[in-house]
């Protein structure tokens, strides 16, 4: 009868689930975001500020003049060096266009990894620095690269604090991986401007 039934078992009626979402489980949910590693370092870092540094106004003591010191600031095979009839040792002279704030500096060594530069003294604000003062004076950082952060090019941190209105940028090389030559295929500075510019304050420039 109806109490006979109510009591009949019901099969699997009592290990049936309510569906659930494929979307809410574990497999299908949202893979987080690929950051691409120049975001990274953005992010980190701060901008690039190559369209900062005042490519006119670029000096290097004891470059090999076949291999200046403006390869080392655009993108592409060629690469500074130093004049193998002299030593290996650099002093690089940079200016920007405006003060900036300097989070880190990269650098790209050569292809042979013997010329890339090992340590590196930053002073800023001395223009006229020659190797006599870069060998004796106090850096206001003194950067010493691994072979591995050198020939990747990898971002390498800056005091921050150090460099918060820089205008000019003097990199004294004196240390390599034993090459008589030092090379080095690209510089590249990150951070910030000084004084960001408001663009109701921006006027175009007329031709």
């Amino acid at each position: 009868g109806l109490a006979s039934s109510w009591l009949k078992p019901q099969p699997f009626a009592h290990c049936v689930r309510p569906a659930r979402s494929l979307w809410a489980s574990r497999a299908f949910r949202a893979a987080p975001p690929v950051v691409a590693p120049a975001e990274l370092t953005m992010a980190k870092f701060g901008d690039p500020l190559d369209e900062l540094v005042d490519s006119s106004n670029l000096e290097c003591l004891n470059q090999d003049e076949a291999n200046p010191m403006a390869n080392a600031f655009t993108e592409g095979d060629t690469y500074l060096a130093s004049d193998p009839s002299v030593d290996h040792q650099l002093l690089l002279k940079v200016a920007f266009r405006q003060p900036v704030k300097l989070s880190a500096i990269r650098v790209l060594g050569g292809q042979d990894p013997e010329t890339a530069p090992r340590s590196i003294k930053i002073f800023q604000a001395n223009p006229n620095m020659g190797f006599d003062e870069a060998e004796g004076d106090v850096a206001v950082q003194e950067v010493e690269l691994e072979e591995e952060q050198v020939m990747e090019g990898a971002p390498v941190p800056l005091r921050f604090v150090k460099f918060q209105a820089v205008q000019t940028l003097q990199l004294f090389i004196h240390e390599n991986a034993g090459a008589q030559q030092t090379q080095v295929r690209r510089i590249q500075f990150f951070g910030e401007p000084a004084q960001k510019m408001d663009m109701k304050d921006w006027k175009p420039v007329k031709c």
